[in-house]
């Protein structure tokens, strides 16, 4: 009996493997599109991809991801279960060449944005909290900080943990940037206020790798919370460019309908409010921090809707604001798909509601470096697949 079971039970397999096989195959097969240069500098989308939906016959819902690169396409919903969960995107990112690299140091450790690298040595810092609470809400919460240290030229690491006290109504912590001071590191870390309201409470942890003292510092920022009462809602986000040196975090912090932003000295946590004065308007626009200026994207900058944009730069040191680059003819669409990279500005362009241009300008000169199209590699529908993808999202594998 057991025998005949088993004999069924392969059968059943057979076919609806083959099944299945044949359903693929008979179902529309889409287009496959490149990221093509059209003037500029190549190696600027070198390792990056666009991604987008394609307008599928046969899909259910209508619509298809698609990864797209300089050199194809990649639909991941076509891959198997077990392939989508290895990898979902069709370039190496970060993490993956750390990977190559230190795969036993890596295991466990998915945060682009709690690590910091130099020539020497591969630091990751991660805080995590305890799902217990208590009743009593005057009863703190117990949370953990792992430090993990890998020094590259001897391959040996360092772990360092320690148990922290956090407010009872912390639901999580999220390590935003590292840095190294003297030989501390040094991280910005978010706590999320979330029983009455949410309020995300920044924090610095210092770990002095001498000593392995783990000390945390609350940031005490002018006008804004530090606990969540009823109702309350406060965003904070970090402008710095994930995985940058820099001995200065800016702040951007939204609450009930008003933006502030914030200086803070790594090596001495000193807060200084960034007001800009004559130009507070600034704060309503995306902020990006590199080296030691602040970028404002500006949407709109011509009379027409959704056309042209701005780029103005503040400079933390001289203090002047400058109009970096300014541009009165791309259409950005009401969702602006962007990205920041050191000092360029990765932007898409649209038509007919459409993204399918790609252009990289130079926040430092202002020259437009790189425009790309997403063109389809089959001739004979080339004008109908392009109009059916639309691109929204720019994957620069920073995280």
């Amino acid at each position: 009996m057991r025998k005949y079971m088993v004999t069924a039970v392969l059968l059943v397999f057979a076919v609806v493997t083959i099944g299945t096989y044949y359903a693929q195959a008979s179902q529309e097969t889409p287009p496959n599109y490149k990221l093509t240069m059209v003037q500029g500098d190549a190696s600027l989308v070198e390792g990056i991809a666009v991604y987008g939906n394609y307008v599928s016959k046969d899909s259910t819902f209508g619509i298809e991801r698609a990864y797209i690169t300089t050199n194809g396409t990649d639909y991941p919903d076509e891959k198997s279960a077990i392939s989508q969960s290895l990898n979902r995107r069709p370039m190496k990112t970060q993490l993956d060449r750390w990977i190559e690299e230190h795969r036993q140091f890596m295991r466990g450790k998915t945060n682009t944005s709690g690590f910091y690298e130099n020539e020497e040595m591969l630091a990751y810092v991660n805080a995590t909290v305890d799902t217990k609470r208590s009743n009593d809400p005057s009863a703190k919460r117990n949370a953990k900080l792992s430090i993990s240290l890998l020094n590259k030229q001897k391959n040996n690491t360092l772990e360092i943990t320690s148990d922290i006290n956090v407010d009872h109504d912390i639901s999580d912590m999220y390590v935003q940037n590292v840095q190294l001071v003297n030989q501390q590191l040094v991280a910005m870390v978010f706590l999320n206020h979330s029983a009455k309201g949410y309020v995300s409470e920044p924090q610095i942890i210092r770990v002095n790798l001498t000593t392995k003292e783990i000390t945390n510092e609350p940031l005490t920022l002018p006008g804004a919370k530090s606990v969540a009462a009823n109702g309350d809602n406060q965003f904070v986000r970090l402008a710095n460019q994930n995985l940058d040196h820099t001995d200065q975090w800016i702040l951007s912090v939204s609450k009930d309908n008003h933006k502030k932003a914030y200086q803070v000295d790594v090596k001495t946590g000193q807060i200084s409010p960034l007001t800009f004065q004559g130009h507070e308007m600034l704060l309503n626009n995306i902020m990006n921090a590199y080296g030691q200026k602040i970028y404002f994207l500006q949407k709109a900058v011509s009379s027409k809707e959704n056309i042209g944009f701005a780029v103005v730069s503040y400079d933390l040191v001289s203090k002047e604001y400058e109009t970096t680059l300014k541009n009165t003819n791309i259409d950005l669409s009401e969702n602006i798909t962007y990205a920041f990279k050191q000092d360029h500005l990765y932007i898409m362009g649209y038509k007919n509601f459409k993204g399918n241009r790609l252009y990289v300008f130079n926040l430092t000169s202002g020259n437009l470096e790189y425009e790309g199209k997403v063109v389809s590699t089959e001739a004979a529908n080339q004008a109908e697949d392009e109009a059916n993808m639309d691109l929204d999202f720019i994957d620069l594998d920073q995280f």
